[in-house]
């Protein structure tokens, strides 16, 4: 099977640059860089649900217009060349508009045909469930969150995790970090020689 399984945030779109730029109109400075977490990122105050900020961010129209992911666009370009369509698996967010927008968003960045299946998930829900339909498939699975990366383990996959200073602590064996979509491509495409050889 021709399928790659793949993230969205931080993975094919630079959900993190349109988040900050939207923070900023909302009056918020950033004041750590290289952590996960909004509450941190901005020293947010205990009673400021950074939940509700983030999930109010997903499903405004932001995510029309989001920017392709370092080389996302030409190493996904490369793969679909070579016969691979992509389903894309996110925490998104369960509003019906924010998907159509996000949809609309990859769509235009990366053409209408790469993607056979979108799934938007819950802001911040975990992908168990949604990658246990591929189990052991052991289908590529490109990820950024370190525990998304440890679902599609669970699940058979076999994880690909796109580098991030967020997620420099994560050191596991059985999961490649790749700076970019190149690295991903070049991996793919070789294993690909070596299965028909």
């Amino acid at each position: 099977m021709k399928k790659i399984l793949t993230d969205c945030d931080g993975v094919l779109l630079d959900w993190e640059l349109a988040f900050h730029e939207w923070m900023r109109s909302k009056g918020y400075s950033k004041v750590n860089e290289g952590v996960y977490g909004v509450k941190l990122a901005y020293e947010l105050d205990d009673e400021i649900d950074h939940h509700d900020i983030v999930r109010e961010f997903n499903t405004s129209a932001w995510m029309g217009w989001l920017e392709v992911y370092r080389d996302a666009f030409k190493g996904v370009q490369d793969l679909w060349l070579a016969g691979y369509k992509f389903d894309v698996i996110t925490s998104m967010s369960r509003d019906p508009y924010a998907i159509k927008l996000r949809e609309m968003n990859l769509h235009d960045k990366f053409g209408p045909y790469f993607m056979d299946r979108f799934v938007s998930l819950d802001t911040a829900e975990d992908k168990d469930e949604a990658l246990s339909e591929y189990k052991d498939t052991g289908l590529w699975w490109v990820e950024d969150k370190p525990e998304n990366c440890d679902a599609g383990l669970r699940a058979g996959l076999r994880p690909i995790l796109i580098d991030h200073l967020h997620n420099r602590w994560y050191d596991n064996p059985e999961v490649i970090r790749v700076s970019g979509w190149s690295e991903i491509a070049s991996l793919v495409l070789e294993d690909q020689v070596n299965e028909v050889a």
